[in-house]
């Protein structure tokens, strides 16, 4: 899907939110390296997409004598793949955002992104499920019925319950095509995602799969990731125990008992 019909979906879905508001878009002059889209009001929210990372960021920050005081902070961040995803994908974080504006919204989605040495943005298991939004729309529903009833998101434990089966089921009707298309994305989503992202692609969902489901879903993955992925493998059946926490030293446990 061209990406400024993508973008069009993206920002119109925001703009029901916004404008009734009294929030407006300004002109903002794209760049080769992304296109964004700026409104302002009493406070300033920018979408951006960055067409090397192919990312989509929606970002805040406060007003300062009627200009946007340019202390971004980024609120929602989705892949978007204009060779690979389609106008529901592009609806799907169309509406995500939507959402991060309306509001309020659970505060660990302020904490959504965690950030690498280099500054660069990962995505957490929030942003991994709704990733997943996109090749399983059933999981909307589940996903909001998480986030209103606990307040953490449970990541490991949503994607072996919630989306583990529907995976089972989806890797069923993969042809070569489709099989190493959706082997790409995941590989993509390994490499964006913080570690826990990382544990729920091999250990929790790729780890569950035969032998055969696993070559199709790894198909298309990164030779380095498929490395790992086969690396993790070999910890199927096998019980991981947690690290014991280690003794304070006698310094240590002298200061605390006089403390």
């Amino acid at each position: 899907m061209e990406i400024n019909k993508a973008f069009d979906i993206i920002t119109g879905r925001v703009e029901r939110v916004l404008l009734p508001k009294g929030y407006e878009r300004q002109s903002v002059a794209d760049s080769d390296t992304e296109m964004t889209a700026l409104y302002t009001g009493e406070i300033a929210y920018s979408i951006v997409y960055y067409f090397e990372k192919r990312r989509v960021l929606l970002r805040t920050c406060g007003m300062e004598d009627g200009e946007p005081d340019n202390t971004w902070k980024t609120i929602a961040t989705w892949l978007f793949d204009p060779d690979a995803d389609s106008a529901r994908e592009a609806e799907n974080i169309g509406d995500d955002f939507a959402e991060t504006i309306r509001g309020p919204r659970q505060t660990a989605v302020q904490k959504q992104k965690k950030t690498k040495k280099d500054g660069e943005n990962v995505s957490d298991p929030l942003f991994f499920a709704n990733r997943m939004m996109t090749y399983f729309p059933e999981l909307r529903d589940e996903i909001a019925y998480e986030k209103a009833h606990y307040e953490s998101f449970r990541g490991v434990t949503f994607a072996e319950k919630k989306i583990l089966p529907k995976l089972k089921q989806h890797v069923q009707h993969l042809n070569k095509n489709a099989a190493e298309k959706f082997s790409k994305a995941l590989s993509d989503l390994y490499d964006a995602g913080d570690l826990d992202v990382k544990g729920i692609i091999t250990y929790v969902l790729l780890n569950a799969m035969d032998d055969a489901d696993f070559e199709k879903l790894t198909c298309g993955f990164a030779p380095e990731n498929q490395k790992i992925a086969v690396e993790v493998r070999k910890l199927r059946g096998k019980k991981i125990k947690p690290e014991k926490p280690k003794k304070p030293s006698k310094f240590m446990a002298d200061t605390l008992n006089q403390t």
